[in-house]
């Protein structure tokens, strides 16, 4: 519960930088704080991915059955 919770979390975080740096690019603001949220988006998302990973190998997360 407390690994799903966490990417929870981390997905929301996600959003929430993605937004931030919406907001900059339409405020017409500096560069580089746009891409200082869209990095810190991309850094949550190879989080997430690496954390999902983890868990299938350890066996903490088992995904579903292909049918068939």
């Amino acid at each position: 519960m407390l690994f799903k919770l966490l990417i929870v979390l981390l997905l929301l975080m996600m959003i929430g930088n993605l937004l931030l740096g919406l907001r900059a690019m339409l405020g017409n603001r500096d560069p580089a704080l746009m891409a200082r949220y869209i990095g810190r988006r991309l850094l949550f998302a190879v989080i997430i991915l690496l954390l999902l990973i983890a868990a299938m190998a350890s066996g903490l997360l088992v995904p579903h059955p292909t049918p068939g």
